[in-house]
């Protein structure tokens, strides 16, 4: 229709009908510009909602699961600290039953629970940079250097605790039937070559000190995204 009337303007030389007509186009065609750039802002700004809400429900259990697994990494940690300072002052403890799980305690460690998965996705898609709040951009990133660091210091300390000549599997016997009927991890150890464990223990509790400072460092970074995630919501 605005075509037809357009070519009889221009045929009748009514240019001032022609000119009227063109700046209905150009107008029309700003209009429709305008429409499509507001639904794509309002479309992502619905997307990076859907992305934090995501990432406050990931993190408030992750939060929750790190500060558990400080209390048995600790735990852990104290243990090893006991067996050390038996080893040191030569006694062996009068409940062989107790010790043996302290052994057996100590002889472990704990590592805190992945990064969420909403983070791991926007970090490998590069959409980090998509979320408009620098101070949000700068937790996350921040959360994502510490928990780096210790999941690799959680893969060095599973090597270390792999280790075949330590002297801890020769002076401490697995039980074969482990997780059997409720059966415990370790069957017996031989007080007489306890001792040669000693290095094997302390390299633990260096590692287990590393790890737990590393948990309190994630606790510190999950609460400062959790405190930012919660700002931009608002």
């Amino acid at each position: 229709m605005l075509l037809r009337h357009l070519t009889k303007h221009v045929e009748d030389q009514n240019w001032f009908a022609v000119g009227l007509d063109f700046l209905i186009v150009v107008f029309g065609v700003f209009i429709g510009l305008q429409v499509a750039n507001w639904n794509d802002v309002s479309r992502a700004a619905a997307k990076e909602v859907a992305v934090i809400e995501q990432l406050q429900s990931e993190f408030t259990q992750t939060l929750a699961e790190i500060r558990t697994a400080k209390t048995n990494s600790d735990l852990v940690l104290e243990k090893t600290r006991d067996v050390l300072r038996i080893i040191r002052d030569q006694m062996e403890p009068a409940d062989t039953v107790e010790f043996l799980d302290t052994l057996r305690s100590a002889g472990s460690f704990v590592t805190a629970p992945a990064e969420p998965i909403t983070l791991t996705e926007l970090l490998s898609a590069g959409g980090l940079s998509d979320l408009m709040s620098p101070a949000l951009r700068t937790a996350l990133t921040r959360y994502h250097q510490v928990s780096d660091q210790h999941q690799v210091l959680g893969g060095l300390m599973l090597a270390r605790a792999s280790a075949t000549h330590d002297g801890f599997h020769t002076a401490i016997y697995v039980n074969p039937d482990f997780g059997m009927n409720g059966e415990s991890l370790l069957a017996r150890y031989d007080w007489d070559r306890l001792p040669d464990a000693r290095e094997q223990f302390q390299v633990l509790l260096y590692g287990k000190i590393g790890l737990s400072r590393n948990i309190d460092e994630l606790i510190i970074r999950g609460e400062a995204v959790i405190s930012e995630l919660e700002a931009a919501l608002k």
